[in-house]
């Protein structure tokens, strides 16, 4: 079983980063979809810091890091396996105008039937042309997600709305 702590659109907000990395202690990997608005290494620090034990840490540049120089070696887009039968392309999501059409093209070049996205600051779980859409919300709203996969290859999602 491996659980994926999955963050966006953070816009620099350390109360609420920290905050969700304590909910979530028990996570296995963090996925950051953009907008981190910190410096690459202050975000790893950070999560370090908050977490128990080594974790893998993944994240992809959104429209507002630009700003900041270390973000600069962050990519527009990661694509990973989740769990034994899944893929995921993860993105901010602002190069595809968060277009579920664009995104699709996107997921099925790189062999991916899951697209985890920020951007829109709302949470997502949806369906279109067998690619499933997800986004966390963004957490300056308080809002996250986790993925949890196990052993069969299965996937849960659960969102949190609200957030301390």
């Amino acid at each position: 079983m491996t659980k994926y702590l999955i963050l966006s659109d953070i816009h620099g907000s350390e109360l609420y980063l920290e905050a969700a990395l304590t909910a979530q202690k028990d996570a296995d990997v963090v996925v950051i979809c953009g907008d981190l608005e910190f410096e690459v290494y202050d975000i790893e620090e950070i999560i370090r810091r908050h977490m128990s034990r080594s974790i893998d840490i993944r994240m992809v540049r959104g429209n507002c890091d630009a700003y900041f120089t270390s973000s600069s070696s962050l990519l527009d887009q990661i694509s990973f396996p989740i769990g034994a039968r899944h893929r995921a392309l993860v993105t901010h999501g602002h190069l595809y105008r968060a277009s579920y059409d664009l995104m699709t093209y996107a997921a099925m070049e790189k062999e991916c039937d899951i697209v985890i996205f920020g951007h829109i600051h709302r949470q997502v779980d949806k369906t279109e042309n067998g690619i499933r859409f997800l986004n966390p919300g963004a957490l300056k709203n308080r809002n996250y997600m986790t993925l949890t996969t196990d052993s069969q290859g299965n996937i849960e999602v659960q969102f949190y709305p609200n957030l301390i």
